[in-house]
């Protein structure tokens, strides 16, 4: 166990040594070519470049020397680690020999027992050798116990030694892991670095590129503010012109405005009329839409009385022409009578039935135009 052990732990030591002058050899090579390459490109006027290339370097030393000091104290832990084991394996190694010895006693003890039960007889002759040997199996048997102990309490002591190696061990393995994963991501960064620069380099350009096309517009920004200056003149002067012109025409205007205003007063008279005739106007307009329903339904009572007005129409037609022959009649009887008599008087007709048949035509006629007027008028109305 011991030789494996001590296998295991100069094969680790080996393993973080590679590893940290690997992990040095790196960050130098790559700080190497990050400097070759910083002093191949083509040299930059702008400080900011320099200031950059100073600081990338600086930081990749200090990554360096970080990872080296880290190194270091790994490695004087481990020494410190094998120091204690060579101490322990010391300690074992001497408990290894005691255990023989402890055997070799034992043994001796059971040839010593043999003895006794064979000279158990001889008593008598041999009682105070027996009792010495007695007292020096005693005093092995003591010492192989108090060997007992300390053999227990050295095995606890190993078991914890191993348990607090394989700690160890797991806790180099993390450390030796972190510090893979530290290199790479300086690997990385350097890397990123390296893209950083060839993107400083591309922004660099573009800058010039930016300065001379900002000349570029400053040049035509001076033609165009001539150009401006020039043209905002000749618009003050013929917006001066236009001024003077609109100074006359307001004076003109100044001129006009009593006329304007009788005008406006006449206007003003004429819409105060048009406003009152517009009330009139909508005052009749909503009596005829008050007297719709009205005429509609006196027109649904005249289709109503229609039939009955031609047959009464027709009566009174008749009626009259009736009356018309009978004042005929009594028109040729009244001048058969009025002719002058032999004594030269003219007889009085009989006035009072004529003019009641005068009257009675004269009312029918002046119904018959009413009710033709009332016809137009609800006509009308309803249209």
């Amino acid at each position: 166990m011991s030789t494996d052990v001590k296998q295991r732990k100069k094969a680790k030591k080996q393993g973080a040594s590679e590893l940290t002058e690997a992990s040095s050899t790196t960050c130098k090579h790559e700080a190497v070519k990050t400097e070759e390459v910083l002093n191949s490109r083509p040299k930059k006027s702008s400080s900011a470049a320099r200031d950059i290339k100073s600081f990338i370097c600086a930081f990749l030393f200090a990554v360096c020397g970080a990872l080296s000091w880290a190194v270091l104290q790994q490695n004087e832990r481990f020494s410190q680690m094998e120091e204690k084991f060579k101490f322990l394996h010391e300690k074992t190694s001497s408990l290894l020999t005691m255990e023989e010895e402890i055997i070799k006693v034992s043994e001796k003890c059971v040839s010593v027992e043999g003895m006794l039960a064979g000279l158990e007889g001889q008593q008598g002759a041999l009682r105070p050798q027996l009792l010495g040997l007695e007292q020096d199996v005693r005093r092995l048997k003591e010492w192989a116990s108090g060997l007992s102990e300390k053999r227990t309490q050295l095995q606890s002591s190993m078991t914890s030694l191993r348990g607090a190696v394989e700690q160890i061990e797991a806790r180099t393995s993390a450390i030796t892991k972190d510090f893979v994963n530290k290199v790479s991501s300086v690997r990385t960064d350097v890397r990123r670095m390296d893209g950083l620069q060839s993107e400083l380099e591309s922004l660099l350009t573009k800058v010039g590129d930016l300065e001379s096309k900002s000349t570029q517009v400053e040049h035509s920004m001076v033609k165009r503010i001539g150009d401006v200056l020039a043209s905002s003149i000749d618009r003050i002067s013929s917006l001066r012109s236009a001024s003077e012109r609109n100074s006359q025409a307001i004076e003109k205007l100044r001129k006009r405005v009593p006329e304007l205003t009788a005008a406006d007063a006449q206007l003003s008279e004429r819409l105060r009329e048009l406003e009152s005739g517009r009330a009139r106007l909508i005052r009749t307009v909503t009596f005829a839409g008050d007297l719709k329903p009205k005429v509609a339904t006196i027109k649904r009572d005249f289709g109503a009385f229609e039939p009955q007005l031609v047959d009464l129409t027709l009566r009174i037609g008749r009626l009259a022409e009736d009356l018309l022959k009978r004042e005929q009649e009594h028109h040729r009887a009244s001048a058969d009578f009025v002719k002058p008599d032999s004594s030269g008087r003219r007889s009085q007709p009989h006035s009072k039935a004529g003019q009641s048949n005068i009257r009675y035509v004269r009312y029918w006629r002046y119904t018959q135009e009413n009710v033709k007027l009332l016809m137009l008028c609800v006509f009308v109305c309803s249209d």
